[in-house]
């Protein structure tokens, strides 16, 4: 499993302007990027935040995430495997500029003919994508542009303007910035004051931009890091539970344990004995970023399995 930086730039190594993987998500904290995004879910369940709303996906279901919005995924506990595509955007800006401000009604298609449509669309384009066909850039590009035909033909969209783009770059790139923050200083005394210093404006605004973004306070977003860590601490060390509060930022033992009580129903020191330990279940969001990416190599081979 790899850990990865939330402000994510996508490399577009076997095509300029497309990228194809296989990927196996554990967490994924909330993150924006510039390209456009599409993924299969080939199997397994998993949870996609968007803004703040919760989409649990199951086999099949497609997901499209636009241009610097913010997502995260969380899985729920079984195997999961995802087909995702990136695509540059100077890629789809070039053929009609609107299409850099395309916003979806709704980021899930389940079903349907659209679904469908999408659903072949996109096996067939993965298929070319890792084949050695001659001039599959080009049947590729193709493919990618009858997917993005049939969701403008066929889904519930509006186009942002110039300002509101702007805006959501903005608050993409800011966004990022601090979960990066907190997953570097989680373990130190982490204030809304040192927050707001990072980005130049006043703890109030920095405050109801983390509420806005997340759907929670930064408070309880830190509280929901810092427990996540105690508890992997709790289930794969011998620390004591006064080490764990040093390791993950708690200020006390009866704290710490007030999170165990809240989220498990039990103390740290009960919760290390049981020999069976009690589900935890999301509170609010993904606090960190656990995923398996599969190489080129391994996607190509792994996808025969879905063709």
């Amino acid at each position: 499993m790899e850990q990865k930086k939330e402000f994510e730039i996508v490399r577009h190594t076997t095509m300029k302007h497309l990228e194809i993987f296989l990927v196996e998500m554990t967490s994924r904290s909330p993150h924006g990027h510039e390209d456009l995004e599409i993924g299969i879910l080939l199997e397994g369940s998993l949870l996609l935040f968007t803004e703040q709303e919760q989409h649990r996906l199951r086999p099949g279901d497609i997901y499209v995430i636009t241009r610097y919005q913010v997502h995260s995924f969380h899985g729920t506990g079984e195997k999961n495997l995802i087909l995702a595509f990136q695509i540059k955007t100077d890629f789809y800006r070039k053929i009609n500029h609107q299409l850099g401000f395309l916003s979806l009604q709704s980021n899930i298609i389940r079903s349907g003919s659209l679904h469908n449509t999408l659903h072949r669309i996109l096996l067939d384009c993965a298929d070319v994508y890792f084949s050695a066909r001659p001039f599959n850039d080009v049947r590729c590009s193709a493919l990618l542009l009858d997917a993005m035909y049939e969701i403008l033909s066929a889904a519930h969209f509006s186009f942002s303007n110039e300002k509101e783009s702007d805006a959501a770059k903005k608050n993409s790139r800011r966004l990022n910035r601090i979960m990066d923050y907190i997953a570097e200083h989680y373990s130190e005394h982490i204030a809304l004051d040192d927050i707001a210093a990072l980005e130049h404006v006043s703890a109030c605004h920095i405050s109801h931009f983390i509420k806005n973004m997340l759907g929670i306070s930064f408070q309880d977003y830190l509280n929901q890091v810092r427990f996540e860590q105690a508890l992997r601490l709790a289930d794969s060390s011998d620390l004591s539970i006064l080490d764990i509060c040093l390791e993950t930022g708690f200020s006390s033992s009866r704290y710490l344990n007030q999170m165990f009580l809240k989220n498990l129903g039990c103390t740290v020191k009960e919760y290390k004995k049981m020999p069976e330990k009690p589900p935890f279940i999301l509170a609010a969001l993904p606090t960190d970023s656990v995923q398996k990416r599969y190489s080129f190599e391994q996607s190509a081979f792994l996808f025969r399995k879905y063709r």
